[in-house]
């Protein structure tokens, strides 16, 4: 098992990854696959890191982080996924340490988790309770009617 940033070759299982894990929309997907691409045409410009969670060279896993714009200190978390076959497994938390060591190696100390109070994202809450994230806010029908948001923190 390996953790380490993502090559331009794993850009379809990572895409498929995020289609299999049943839970983002295809506008959400739509978006990893051209964060990806911001990515492999200049992440520092863009500010957008992945890393790839690989066994024997296939991809079971991806995580997205980047600085937060106008802050010297916090870090986005913007996806982490694990694939379905690898669910339960060790997979997201493995990615969510490489996300802590990478915001720590860049200077950061806070990483900020948006993430949906629907009940498939359950998995993810439970994941962000069990690596040391704290919930400091929930804002009511964010996403959209039913769908709050949940503000995860992480302080490093």
């Amino acid at each position: 098992m390996t953790v380490s940033p993502s090559v331009p070759s794993e850009r379809a299982a990572i895409v498929s990854a995020a289609r299999r894990v049943g839970v983002f929309t295809e506008e959400e997907i739509r978006t990893v696959g051209e964060l990806f691409d911001d990515y492999l045409r200049d992440a520092v410009g863009t500010g957008y890191n992945f890393l790839s969670y690989r066994v024997d060279n296939q991809v079971l896993g991806f995580a997205c982080w980047g600085p937060t714009d106008l802050t010297r200190g916090a870090a986005d978390l913007y996806w982490i996924c694990a694939a379905p076959e690898a669910q339960g497994q060790g997979v997201g938390a493995a990615l969510f340490h490489a996300v802590e060591e990478a915001v720590r190696s860049a200077g950061r100390w806070l990483i900020m988790i948006w993430t949906s109070g629907k009940p498939e994202y359950e998995s993810a809450r439970k994941l962000y309770e069990r690596t040391g994230c704290e919930l400091s806010a929930r804002v009511a029908d964010f996403f959209d009617h039913g769908d709050d948001l949940l503000l995860f923190t992480r302080r490093l």
